[in-house]
C-alpha cells in the first residue's frame, strides 16, 4: 500500500469516527423543536427512524458545502411503519403548536380526514437566513425536516439551475422564484 493511500484511509477513518460520534452525543436529539417532534413520533407511535445514518451524513455534507444556499438540514424519515391515528395525534398537534411559541410562524397546516394525512410547515427568520420546519404524517410513513437557508442564494440557485435560462427585458420566464 502506498503512503498516499494510507493517509487517505486514516483521514476517512477519522471522518467516519467523528460523524458516528456526533450521532451519539447525549442531549443533542432533544435540544430543539425538531428533536422534540422526532422523539414524540418515536415514543408515541412506537416506531424508529429509517436511514438515520444516511440522513445524518446528508446533514453533515450540507453543513460543509451549502448547496443552493442551504446551510443546515436535519431530517428524520419513518418509512413502512404503522402509524395509528390515536391519542398521539393530539399530542403531536400540541408539540407542533408549541413550536409556534418558540418563534416558528405557521405557513401551512393541513389534515385530511379521508386519508388520515397531516402536514405542518413552519418558518422562522434567523438573521439573513430562514429556517423551515416541515412535518408530514401519513398512515404508513412520516417525515420531519428542518432546513436553514439563505433565501436570496436559494432563489438564485433555483433560477440558474431549474429555470435553465436568463430572462431578458420583457421576458417573464417559464419559472421564477423572486
Amino acid at each position: 500500500m502506498s503512503r498516499a493511500t494510507t493517509k487517505i484511509n486514516v483521514v476517512a477513518a477519522i471522518f467516519c469516527g467523528i460523524a458516528l460520534g456526533l450521532n451519539f452525543v447525549p442531549g443533542t436529539a432533544q435540544a430543539d423543536d425538531f428533536g422534540r417532534i422526532v422523539h414524540h413520533i418515536e415514543a408515541g407511535y412506537h416506531v424508529h427512524r429509517s436511514h438515520r445514518f444516511l440522513m445524518g451524513f446528508a446533514g453533515l455534507v450540507i453543513k460543509f458545502w451549502h448547496v443552493g444556499g442551504v446551510k443546515s438540514m436535519k431530517a428524520a424519515i419513518f418509512e413502512d411503519q404503522h402509524l395509528d391515528s390515536n391519542v398521539a395525534d393530539t399530542k403531536l398537534n400540541e408539540i407542533v403548536l408549541a413550536a409556534a411559541r418558540s418563534g416558528w410562524q405557521p405557513v401551512v397546516r393541513s389534515y385530511s380526514r379521508h386519508t388520515g394525512e397531516c402536514a405542518y410547515v413552519y418558518m422562522q427568520s434567523a438573521g439573513k437566513d430562514v429556517k423551515m420546519l416541515v412535518v408530514s404524517i401519513e398512515p404508513d410513513e412520516a417525515t420531519v425536516v428542518q432546513l436553514k437557508f439563505n433565501a436570496d442564494k436559494l432563489a438564485k440557485f433555483l433560477d440558474d439551475k431549474v429555470g435553465g435560462h436568463h430572462p431578458h427585458a420583457g421576458d417573464l420566464g417559464a419559472l421564477s422564484f423572486r
